[in-house]
């Protein structure tokens, strides 16, 4: 197990360099260089300070999931734990994202597994879901927007909702009944973990309050990571129209949780050159633009470094951090 795993992020690592050596081209460019000499860094920095705010979007709604299972978390801890989040995806190559690592440590500070797992789940695919229903949504304002991305960001909201729908309905959990009971005996003891989280996950069905409530804060969460990418490409004095933007931010989104690649590197350079390319962005521009993201990201994950260290330090503070209740 543990050489394949180390296999696995060895042929990520690859993948990821081939991917950029692909774009090596355009890097070497004057053209591209002089794109990035050009940019207005106020507009930059702008962007920076709305990517914290998504991510402090993101911290309140998990706080909003976690409240409605009676575990109460201090904003502190949840913004920490975003941060941290983000260190472990972009400077740890253990190949555990930041959404294990914000489950597993509430789950461990809190004594509630299953839920702690499961409002991960659902904090992430809510702002999946608000990510592909808008990005599906601006496509049909966009009659020049190409038929294939189009399709494809149509695809992501409706294969989305087909997922949810068939995770809640009753046969599901019946075939993973079923499953479970012709398993070996050494895989019992998992499998029963993961059904716990799957039952966990179908008591949301009902609960149409908090849903809304929860697809309410991605919509701000989503508007101000738009806007945060956004401005970067009106740093670059580039902008196209919005709608496409839009659209083609929903594509980026899912390409981005595709683990093909050991942190992401190369792959979300690579979705921007294409796909910005697709709806008019040069390719200078669009490989500026996910350079800046990726520093943008890798700033806010240094902070996330320092507040695991911090609570490393400081773990008798923790426990004054949280409370639940049953």
């Amino acid at each position: 197990m543990l050489r394949s795993r180390r296999l696995w992020r060895y042929l990520r690592l690859i993948v990821g360099l081939a991917l950029i050596a692909l774009l090596i081209p355009t890097l070497a460019t004057p053209e591209f260089w002089s794109t990035l000499a050009s940019v207005n860094v106020p507009l930059v920095v702008l962007a920076f300070v709305l990517s914290v705010a998504s991510v402090a979007s993101k911290a309140w709604r998990w706080g909003v999931v976690m409240r409605w299972r009676g575990i109460h978390l201090s904003p502190g801890y949840l913004l920490f734990s975003y941060f941290i989040g983000m260190f472990f995806n972009n400077f740890l190559p253990s190949g555990m994202g930041g959404d294990a690592v914000r489950a597993i440590e509430a789950a461990r500070h809190t004594g509630r597994g299953a839920e702690s797992v499961t409002a991960v789940v659902v904090e992430r695919g809510s702002g999946m879901l608000a990510i592909f229903a808008t990005g599906s949504l601006f496509a049909l304002t966009v009659p020049t927007l190409p038929t294939g991305i189009a399709l494809l960001v149509h695809a992501l909201f409706v294969g989305s909702l087909v997922m949810v729908w068939a995770l809640w309905l009753d046969v599901t959990g019946h075939v993973l009944a079923a499953i479970g009971a012709r398993l070996p005996v050494r895989l019992q003891g998992a499998w029963g973990k993961f059904t716990r989280v799957y039952d966990e996950f179908r008591l949301y069905r009902h609960e149409w309050r908090l849903l809304a409530a929860v697809m309410w804060q991605s919509v701000i969460t989503l508007a101000l990571s738009l806007a945060s990418v956004y401005t970067l490409l009106l740093a670059f004095n580039d902008p196209i129209p919005f709608a496409a933007f839009a659209s083609f931010f929903a594509i980026a989104t899912a390409v981005d949780v595709i683990p093909i690649s050991l942190n992401g590197l190369g792959v979300r350079e690579g979705t921007y050159v294409f796909f910005l390319g697709q709806i008019g962005v040069a390719r200078p521009v669009a490989l500026g633009v996910a350079l800046l993201v990726r520093l943008l990201v890798l700033i806010q994950a240094a902070l996330g470094g320092i507040a695991f260290l911090w609570r490393n330090v400081h773990g008798e503070k923790l426990a004054k951090q949280i409370g639940t209740e049953g």
